[in-house]
């Protein structure tokens, strides 16, 4: 293995697209309402949003290994109902705990100073920046370990860090300023990567049970937490109808409610067995794929119909 494939198996780099996703929305967004698009800015807003998304993979495999959660999972892997889906190198003894704090910290230098960069054109980035780091360590790291307190703490963190902070930021890097259309436009893009985490809980909660990490999943059980999955799917859908009726995004994105629905069916054929779960992760996936590159395509259409 070399070691660009260690980096990003290590960083977990293959979930890049769910940071991707927002951070250009939020400028194309800012350019169809008007600002001029700054490219310079734009790659800074997306390389230090990308630096901080893999340091946040990295720093909670740190705490989930620490904590024991991964190897409570690797521990009933035999039995065919949990995969462990974090810090595979440090269950194999590949990689020390020292060098994941390494590589988050470098993650998180390299954000810091796309941060630091960009406050000199747009003073408050570093403020995005701040925050978004905050939610990704208090994710996991005590004292807070939102994640592990459960309560939807975790989840809310998620929405926040992965929908709002991200396309908000992104958004105001381009045209200067915060508007209620970009915080609107945030909330089904936060939704749904925030459904992608949810039901990532799925694949290992008998291991987070054990470990005292409180998810969804194992706060509701597995047939509580599919009823909240699939009205969560729902909030997902109303969302984006909601914005194109308000015209935050142009009307005709209305369709991309329907990109829940695969989800939806998959979900509902998810009862217990670990490969209806993992079949359910890939549909939820794909569907908040085609639903962001779907928003991108309404804006480059309005946007261009606007010069």
């Amino acid at each position: 293995m070399s070691r660009l494939q260690l980096f990003l198996q290590t960083t977990r780099a293959r979930t890049l697209p769910v940071m991707i996703a927002p951070v250009v929305i939020g400028a194309l967004l800012a350019w169809q309402q008007g600002a001029s698009f700054q490219w310079g800015l734009f790659a800074l807003t997306l390389l230090g949003a990308l630096a901080a998304h893999l340091g946040a993979n990295v720093i909670n495999d740190v705490f989930d290994f620490g904590t024991g959660a991964d190897q409570a999972a690797q521990n009933i892997v035999a039995g065919g109902e949990t995969v462990v889906t974090g810090s595979q190198f440090l269950l194999n003894n590949k990689l020390s705990v020292k060098t994941y704090r390494l590589l988050a910290i470098g993650c998180f230098a390299v954000a810091l100073l796309c941060g630091i960069a960009l406050s000199f054109f747009r003073p408050l980035a570093i403020v995005f920046g701040v925050l978004g780091f905050l939610l990704a360590f208090f994710y996991v790291a005590p004292p807070l370990r939102l994640a592990y307190i459960g309560r939807g703490l975790g989840e809310l963190d998620i929405l926040i860090s992965f929908g709002s902070l991200p396309l908000v930021g992104s958004f105001y890097v381009q045209s200067g300023t915060v508007t209620l259309i970009a915080v609107l436009a945030s909330l089904p893009i936060g939704l749904y990567t925030l459904a992608v985490l949810y039901f990532h809980h799925f694949l290992h909660w008998r291991g987070d049970k054990e470990a005292g990490k409180i998810t969804p999943v194992v706060a509701l059980g597995e047939h509580g937490a599919r009823i909240a999955g699939a009205l969560l799917l729902l909030l997902i859908a109303i969302m984006f109808i909601i914005d194109a009726l308000l015209e935050v995004y142009p009307w005709y994105s209305f369709i991309v409610a329907l990109t829940v629905i695969p989800v939806q069916l998959s979900l509902r054929d998810a009862k217990g067995d670990l490969k209806h779960y993992l079949q359910l992760m890939a549909a939820n996936f794909n569907g908040n794929l085609q639903a962001a590159l779907l928003i991108l395509l309404a804006l480059l259409v309005r946007g261009f119909a606007h010069i």
